[in-house]
């Protein structure tokens, strides 16, 4: 269809394009996919980088590893100059990671283009740029998505990275797809399946360089544990009973129970959560399995193990997407007879490859409503605003459920959270603030408080003055140590 120089233009010029539609929708609609975006990863990075933040359980019991937080620490220093308060950072944490998860892009074509040839796979990196769920997830502080930025190579270089003399192509398979699995445990079967389909054709020469290269990240995400915690593992060891137990309680608090209802899903929530999310590319993706079995059944083994967990958040099925796209677009161009079997003169590659585009487009559009665009955007911009606020000494938040807060890593300033459940707490301590995000308007007149501003439903109210000390209960820190969270 096109020369190789002009093919890997056009590929450049796809992930500009993916970069800047990533980039552009995370700025222009800032929202945060899951609590964990803020308080697992941004908060403990922030705690690293400026020395304060909001420290949950499992930061307090060791069940997470600091290797992803220390390195969005790294992109927070590096990156505050870029703006006032919290902007600046949170900018470039955007940028970074939109940055890395190009490797979607990249993929789409490189293992288009081995399956399904040079159209193939333009289309599949046309689709992988342009994809709502990649566009939206991939500037996110989340495991699962970074954790599917290094998947991705790990799959390509075992499969295809003829480039590398054979034992080089395993051991660098094996060094993303361990990173991968290290980043995420839940993507250890899909990892372990994807090893034993790479090495059963030739086990003496690649088991043992494969290996190596699984275990050197491995390794080192224990050592790291080794020095942050007490022991190495910890933060696997700690998750994994963590889990278990959740999986295993017998009893709990009404409200508890309500909670770990929400988050479960029957046997084939994800199976129709994933129906839902791709829509008219399911057919596709059958086709595209054809082609390429191994991504089928690598997005087999990962849909299927999750479904024996039910816990139901479509951020978990994020790695199968780029997987189904690519196959999506090689089912795409597996249409062409069926396009040209009645036409006297048959389609170019170039009018195929369009149609394509304009297909995944379109269906992109259809479903971006599946996402939530602004999910808790009113909190986010209410403390970014607050951020670059000189006179701040005290925020309170009334009504507004604490695991929905952007928490320091956007208010960026070392000032209490104070956390208010009833009205007359917000009363006993308003010289405890002098300022407050409330949901909606403040009807309560008996107070010195102004309207500053309103960002979606939140609105933020301020009083001129200095704070007193809070009351030690209602800080954020001290309620979720007094409860466990």
């Amino acid at each position: 269809m096109k020369s190789s120089s002009s093919t890997r233009l056009l590929l450049l010029a796809l992930m500009l394009i993916g970069l800047f539609i990533r980039v552009g929708a995370a700025i222009r609609f800032p929202n945060a996919a899951h609590t964990d975006e803020i308080l697992e990863m941004q908060e403990p990075a922030h705690h690293l980088a400026y020395g304060y933040g909001v420290v949950a359980w499992e930061w307090r019991q060791g069940a997470r590893s600091w290797v992803f937080p220390a390195f969005l620490a790294g992109v927070m220093r590096a990156t505050d100059w870029m703006g006032a308060g919290s902007t600046g950072y949170q900018t470039g944490i955007v940028i970074v990671l939109s940055l890395i998860s190009l490797t979607t892009i990249w993929f789409g074509f490189a293992w288009g283009k081995r399956a399904g040839g040079t159209e193939a796979a333009i289309l599949a990196a046309g689709a992988c740029a342009i994809w709502y769920e990649l566009v939206y997830f991939a500037p996110k502080a989340l495991t699962e998505v970074v954790a599917t930025d290094a998947l991705l190579p790990g799959l390509y270089l075992g499969m295809y990275g003829e480039r590398f003399q054979e034992k080089t192509r395993m051991l660098l398979a094996g060094i993303f797809l361990g990173l991968a699995m290290s980043l995420r445990i839940q993507l250890a079967p899909a990892v372990a399946f994807a090893a034993l389909y790479f090495c059963h054709a030739n086990w003496r020469k690649r088991i043992l360089p494969l290996a190596a290269g699984l275990l050197l990240p491995v390794m080192s995400f224990g050592l790291v544990d080794a020095a942050t915690w007490s022991h190495p593992f910890q933060s696997f060891l700690a998750y994994f009973r963590m889990h278990a137990h959740e999986l295993s309680a017998p009893t709990l608090s009404s409200a508890d129970a309500a909670q770990q209802r929400a988050r479960f899903e029957p046997w084939y929530g994800y199976p129709r959560m994933l129906f839902a999310n791709l829509g008219p590319l399911v057919l596709l993706i059958l086709l595209g399995i054809r082609r390429s079995p191994l991504l089928g059944w690598v997005a087999l083994v990962h849909l299927v193990f999750h479904s024996f967990f039910h816990f139901g958040a479509v951020r978990y099925l994020y790695p199968l997407t780029p997987l189904l796209i690519t196959l999506a677009a090689l089912g795409f161009m597996e249409l062409r007879p069926a396009l040209n079997a009645r036409r006297k003169s048959p389609l170019s590659p170039r009018t195929i490859v369009a149609g394509g585009l304009a297909f995944f487009a379109l269906s992109s559009c259809i479903l971006v409503p599946q996402l939530d665009w602004s999910r808790w955007s009113g909190n986010l911009l209410a403390f970014d605003e607050l951020s670059r606020d000189s006179t701040l000494c005290g925020v309170g938040v009334y009504r507004i459920p604490w695991w929905s807060l952007g928490d320091y890593a956007h208010l960026h300033q070392n000032v209490p959270i104070i956390l208010l459940g009833e009205v007359h707490e917000t009363e006993e301590q308003w010289s405890s603030f002098n300022a407050l995000l409330v949901p909606g308007t403040l009807a309560d007149s008996s107070h010195t408080f102004t309207l500053a501003g309103c960002w979606d439903d939140i609105c933020v109210y301020r009083r001129p003055g200095a704070c007193a000390p809070p009351r030690a209960d209602s800080e954020i820190n001290a309620v979720l140590r007094l409860n466990g969270w």
